[in-house]
């Protein structure tokens, strides 16, 4: 006769050990977070493992216990029926009947089995577990993950060997409605202590249509050697493009992959990159190269990456990018960003940076890919840079000392080093009550060079007086509903450089910028340090903008923002002729800007610089951008140079994207030059994006400059199913 225990709630015993037949039911979330490193099928195929860790024993913990009624029967067996509910540590086992027989250690759960973690709820008929030799069965089981992975069995069943078996295994990423793919196997095994799982008769099959089958198969659980999914594209410059990548996992800490890559109209090209991270930061390193048999040569290009942290907070960083020769990328880069380059860099560092100091020592190699030799380019070996700031009079005001000494070193040209130092008190105040903001910067810089030239060697210097005072005033009036904010900010900005003439000093790395947003409240304009413009400059910038929301305690959005201003030259004269021509009037191009939102999605903005002394646009542009609640969005822009203000340029793009249907999606963006009647660039295509795989098709045509033509076209398409891979470009 069974004798009442409890009622309602009860904590079991942890000696009873109850408590590790429940976290053997749970998939761990580490386990979930292992799934993504996986190779290949892995990740479904995981799900198995994911099953077998439930059968996994745990720590002894204290276990609570909610049912209609707990007894114990005369054989000492605990019986908890009715909605019977079981948590520990946010993990929960619901079922209608359980039962735990301390004599044998046997735990059985049955009717409406439900286990629920973080990362995954099991749904089974009925459950056995043995707590002291680790076995376990799971009868009729569905798993899923977190992120929509499932897995159903007949039977999933661990023995004292920690291998479990499953019956009948379904495996998907697809949501219950529409299981688009299937993986299954009549019989599965998990070896958990080498990760590898094999499966019987396993078989694919798409819409319903088996499309692939093997007797058996292999799959590795954890971070292992293999093969990757394949890559495919096509285009006039390579051919038909496949590449087969092998992953390499010798270590704990550091892995490689290995491709080979055959293009019909170039050739075989190798590939591998090394990666390796620990404790004290990471390193990759890839390399790639080829026997062109277009251009009848050997073709390559090398990068790195590595950053450590160092003692006392010092971090070195090592960055590396160089290739073979200057049409290498457009020739064999699938990247529109890489295409584009014009300069590749590689650059070492050793650095801090403290609150009120910071060091940088650096060297830096540099390739230009606009010239046919890179002899006259010029390389930094080393260059030292350094700023120490120190508050004064109750730190009102700040002293900085800024540092830089740099070694130019070139095969064509002249080179030597540079010295250059900036000392200079900033001191920033307010007025009271707020509103008015100034800040007063006075110093000094000087320039001391080393030369190395064919006729010998060479010191020269350069001393300049720097002074600038910045005023800016906040206006701001809300309306009487407070729904409607508008704010006006003058700035007025005052420049003096008192500098010598600098025609006969070297120029290493100055060019001087043209007037911008950007640059109008700085002083000196010349990037680089060789050159410092002398002026007497008065600047101003107004700043106005209107933002409205719908009722009083809505938030609040932008309707208009607007910039507008120029520049005043009390004295300007230029330093160096071949790099600046003095000012041939005292007022500036005036430089607008303004971006208005009349809806929600909808943004219309232009701007530009316009000269009143000759009555036109220097530089121009407009923008139009769209985004529906749908997911439609469109992106139009048109900007334009003048030839009497610069090197003359237009250029019209155009981005959209289209939601076609729940899941289909169109996509395409065009550049075309109206002034070389030249279409840049151009791309588009569709995008299907199932719950549980995606297709993507698009066809491109760029506009570069490589071996052999002027011209890159062809087709991209990538065909993934979640979970499983991908095969594509």
């Amino acid at each position: 006769m069974a004798v009442p225990q409890a009622k309602g709630h009860g904590c079991f015993d942890p000696d009873l050990t109850i408590q590790s037949t429940l976290d053997a039911y749970l998939i761990r979330h580490r386990f979930h977070a292992m799934l993504r490193t996986w190779l290949m099928l892995s990740r479904p195929l995981a799900l198995g493992l994911a099953l077998g860790l439930t059968l996994l024993p745990a720590p002894v913990k204290a276990v609570d216990v909610v049912a209609d009624t707990v007894t114990r029967d005369a054989n000492g067996v605990l019986i908890a029926e009715g909605s019977v509910i079981i948590e520990r540590e946010g993990e929960t086992l619901a079922a209608d009947h359980v039962t735990y027989d301390a004599k044998k250690r046997e735990f059985n759960a049955k009717g409406n089995v439900i286990i629920t973690s973080e990362g995954s709820t099991i749904r089974a008929e009925s459950s056995e577990m043995h707590t002291v030799n680790k076995t376990g069965e799971l009868h009729n089981a569905e798993a899923t993950l977190k992120d929509g992975e499932r897995l159903k069995s007949d039977l999933l069943k661990r023995d004292e060997n920690g291998v479990v078996t499953a019956e009948n295994v379904t495996i998907t990423s697809c949501p219950p409605d529409a299981e688009t793919w299937l993986l299954k196997a009549s019989h599965a095994e998990i070896d958990q202590e080498n990760g590898l799982m094999t499966a019987r008769d396993a078989r694919f099959e798409l819409a319903g249509v088996p499309i692939f089958y093997t007797p058996y198969w292999s799959q590795v659980l954890r971070r292992q050697s293999g093969l990757l999914m394949p890559s495919v594209s096509t285009s006039n410059i390579r051919g038909t493009d496949v590449a087969l990548p092998y992953y390499l996992a010798p270590a704990q800490n550091w892995d490689a992959t290995l491709t080979p890559r055959w293009m019909t109209a170039r050739g075989f090209m190798g590939a591998a990159e090394l990666r390796h991270v620990s404790s004290g930061g990471y390193e990759k390193i890839q390399a790639e190269g080829l026997n062109d048999k277009v251009a009848s040569t050997q073709r390559g290009r090398v990068r790195g990456d590595i950053r450590r942290p160092l003692p006392y907070g010092i971090g070195f960083t090592a960055i590396g990018d160089h290739i073979s020769d200057h049409q290498y990328l457009a020739d064999f880069s699938t990247d529109n960003a890489d295409v584009s380059k014009s300069y590749l860099q590689s650059q070492a560092s050793l650095f801090q940076n403290r609150e009120m100091d910071r060091w940088s020592l650096f060297v830096r190699h540099q390739q230009d890919l606009t010239t046919p030799s890179n002899a006259a380019t010029l390389q930094i070996l080393p260059r030292l840079e350094g700023e120490i700031r120190v508050p004064v009079a109750g730190d009102t005001a700040m002293v900085v000392l800024e540092q830089e000494t740099t070694r130019f070193a070139r095969k064509a040209g002249v080179d030597g080093w540079r010295l250059d130092l900036n000392p200079f008190i900033e001191v920033p105040w307010q007025l009271p009550g707020g509103g008015v903001e100034s800040t007063l910067k006075v110093g000094g810089r000087h320039t001391h060079y080393w030369l190395k030239e064919s006729a010998g060697q060479s010191i020269l210097s350069r001393n300049t007086f720097e002074a600038s005072l910045d005023n800016r005033i906040n206006f701001e009036r809300i309306s009487e509903s407070r729904r409607w904010r508008h704010t006006i900010t003058p700035i007025l900005r005052y420049d003096y450089i008192a500098a010598p003439d600098q025609s006969a000093l070297p120029n290493f790395d100055s060019a001087f910028s043209r007037l911008s947003m950007s640059n109008l409240l700085t002083g000196n304009r010349y990037t680089g340090r060789d050159r410092i413009e002398r002026i007497n400059r008065i600047s101003l910038l107004l700043e106005t903008g209107m933002q409205h929301k719908d009722q009083a305690g809505a938030a609040a959005r932008d309707v208009v923002n607007a910039k507008l201003g120029a520049a005043y030259e009390l004295k300007r004269e230029s330093v160096d002729p071949a790099t600046l021509v003095a000012a041939t009037r005292p007022f500036s191009n005036l430089l607008g800007e303004i971006s208005i939102y009349p809806l929600a999605g909808i943004s219309v903005s232009a701007g530009g610089q316009y000269n009143p002394a000759d009555s036109y646009w220097a530089k121009a542009y407009s923008a139009l951008h769209m985004a529906s609640e749908r997911g439609h969005t469109l992106h139009v822009s048109w900007q334009k140079t003048d030839a009497r203000y610069a090197v003359a340029s237009e250029l019209i793009a155009a981005n959209v994207a289209l939601r076609v249907a729940q899941r289909w999606n169109a996509f395409g963006n065009w550049q075309y030059d109206p002034r070389l009647k030249l279409m840049q660039q151009a791309s588009g295509g569709i995008h299907y994006l199932h719950p549980c795989w995606d297709l993507r098709i698009e066809g491109y045509r760029n506009n570069v400059n490589g071996s052999t033509i002027t011209s890159d076209f062809g087709v991209r398409f990538l065909l993934g199913f979640k979970g499983l891979g991908s095969v594509g470009s």
